[in-house]
């Protein structure tokens, strides 16, 4: 068993290696495959086969600077995605509390407590004075 590690870290010298990219290409693509295999839809596992061998081919590839590069693509784009719905999960937790305004002027998004009437409302970007019912 201690030979068959040895030969495969001797095989991995060079390679590129697990990253976030080729952990959500193996685990989605699974995940795809079984689904569909339930759902008795064998074009959608075959996609999800695609993108099991893709995230393989990336693990074992030797062009190390431009698996980089793909998986700094991905987590910026996953990060934008991930901070969208932080967000919109805040917004949520705090629909109760707090009341969202667009300010007319620059468009940015304001918050302001709810349940204070007729209030006006000054947006720190801007500067723009208006008034609303929260």
């Amino acid at each position: 068993m201690k030979k068959l590690k040895i030969g495969f870290q001797k095989f991995m010298i060079g390679r590129y290696g697990v990253d976030k990219l080729s952990n959500y290409l193996l685990y989605g693509g699974l995940a795809i495959v079984v689904l569909f295999n339930l759902l008795n839809w064998p074009i959608g596992g075959f996609f999800g086969w695609i993108a099991v061998i893709l995230g393989y081919y990336r693990t074992f590839s030797r062009n190390r600077s431009k698996r980089y590069q793909e998986n700094q693509k991905f987590l910026t784009f996953k990060r934008r995605i991930d901070s969208k719905w932080r967000k919109q999960l805040k917004k949520i937790q705090e629909r109760k509390v707090y009341k969202y305004y667009s300010c007319p002027n620059c468009h940015k998004k304001l918050r302001v407590p709810r349940k204070k009437g007729k209030i006006t409302i000054k947006c720190s970007h801007c500067e723009e004075q208006f008034t609303k019912k929260t």
